[in-house]
């Protein structure tokens, strides 16, 4: 029997850790694959201390939770045939003894910063049969750009949870926005993420600002991950209202609502559900899977064009904002390669919404939806992995 394991982090709901535990979930599901292959976990520090499965749960039922938590670590003797590293910073050691995988996503690009240690050998990743993966062709070129040799990176999409993102049904998604507040006639946008800079939360609310002063029946939900980082959409809020004096005035603020606490999936679903729109005017990203997890409960999304989302993010269920190359001027700290996105395209985008609203239920949207789900389950991305390890066994 062969054996995985895999060196990682489980039980929080960062990014990384989540597609760790959605990833083990189908082998865990998979019994031809688990009639060839043992699975370990050898778990591996949060990137900061602070981080527990108490305060920033993953959100998956007690059950799911409870089959990934029991994947047992490695025996100390244990020489993988397989082994996945799947955390951050990246370790830049690699042994020639043992194939490994290597995922690595980047929203700008490498620095040093992004490895435990600098690699001393950055071919070392892609040498043999190892393997980086990495979840978008944006993240691929930057990879590409630090260093990394295009041959060895295999680019495995990140998955939606199928079971949970789908579309709420009317009468539950009317009691959804009316528990929330959100009146019939009101027209709902939200956003959720980390409030960093890459992510244009700036940009989303000097938007809505300009949309909402001529449409008050406009508003804005933004779902932060204060607990992850210290960072809060209230303080993208107040920076945007010092740098644009008198944009984010009492009106404003009456139609922005900000939720901070840790959500189970099926309430994140909820929230996609009842919005009218999903808006992510992103500078960089990895991936972006709140983007993926909206479009499977069938809310269209407002998305930079020409970053991350272009892989999977198909015209009937999205509007794509014309964008620009960053440069220093955008932004004098930043480093690498980002976007700007168009604030004025993105104006028009929600007042369009906001007028006409998007319909839905169309054949053309509903039979993307479910193209989209086909293709972006997390059984059929993870496909791909346990494909990838079988290639490798077959070559060892």
């Amino acid at each position: 029997m062969n054996s995985l394991c895999i060196e990682g982090w489980r039980g929080v709901s960062h990014s990384i850790a989540l597609v760790n535990q959605y990833q083990m979930l189908v082998l865990l599901n998979d019994p031809a694959w688990r009639a060839d292959w043992q699975l370990y976990h050898r778990d591996l520090p949060f990137f900061l201390k602070h981080w527990n499965a108490r305060q920033m749960p993953a959100g998956f039922s007690a059950d799911e939770q409870a089959r990934i938590d029991a994947v047992p670590a490695p025996p100390d003797s244990l020489e993988p045939d397989c082994l996945l590293r799947i955390s951050s910073p990246f370790k830049s050691r690699i042994s020639a003894a043992v194939r490994t995988l290597t995922f690595m996503v980047t929203e700008c690009g490498l620095v040093d910063d992004c490895f435990d240690a600098p690699p001393a050998d950055p071919q070392a990743f892609t040498r043999g049969d190892n393997r980086i993966i990495t979840p978008s062709a944006w993240s691929r070129d930057r990879l590409v750009e630090g260093g990394m040799d295009p041959a060895g990176i295999v680019v495995v999409p990140h998955g939606v949870k199928t079971d949970t993102f789908r579309p709420l049904l009317p009468d539950d998604r009317r009691a959804g926005r009316a528990a929330l507040g959100v009146a019939d006639d009101q027209i709902l946008f939200i956003n959720v993420g980390v409030a960093t800079w890459n992510k244009g939360l700036d940009i989303l609310v000097k938007a809505f600002a300009r949309v909402r002063k001529h449409n008050p029946q406009v508003r804005l939900l933004l779902k932060d991950h204060k607990a992850l980082y210290g960072i809060g959409a209230e303080r993208t809020l107040a920076q945007v209202a010092r740098a644009n004096p008198g944009l984010i005035d009492s009106q404003v603020l009456a139609g922005i609502s900000v939720v901070s606490g840790s959500l189970d999936q099926t309430q994140l679903r909820a929230l996609y559900g009842v919005a009218d729109a999903y808006v992510s005017p992103y500078r960089a990203e990895g991936f972006n899977m709140p983007v993926l997890e909206a479009m499977a409960c069938g809310t269209p999304v407002i998305v930079t064009g020409g970053g991350a989302t272009d892989d999977f993010c198909p015209p009937a269920l999205s509007v794509k904002l014309p964008s620009r190359e960053g440069t220093k001027a955008d932004e004098p700290a930043m480093f690498g390669r980002f976007l700007v996105p168009d604030e004025d395209a993105l104006v028009q985008a929600l007042a369009d919404v906001a007028r006409s609203g998007i319909d839905r239920s169309t054949p053309e949207r509903l039979a993307a939806r479910d193209t989209l789900v086909r293709q972006y389950s997390w059984g059929a991305v993870t496909g791909q992995l346990q494909a990838l390890m079988a290639q490798q066994t077959v070559s060892a």
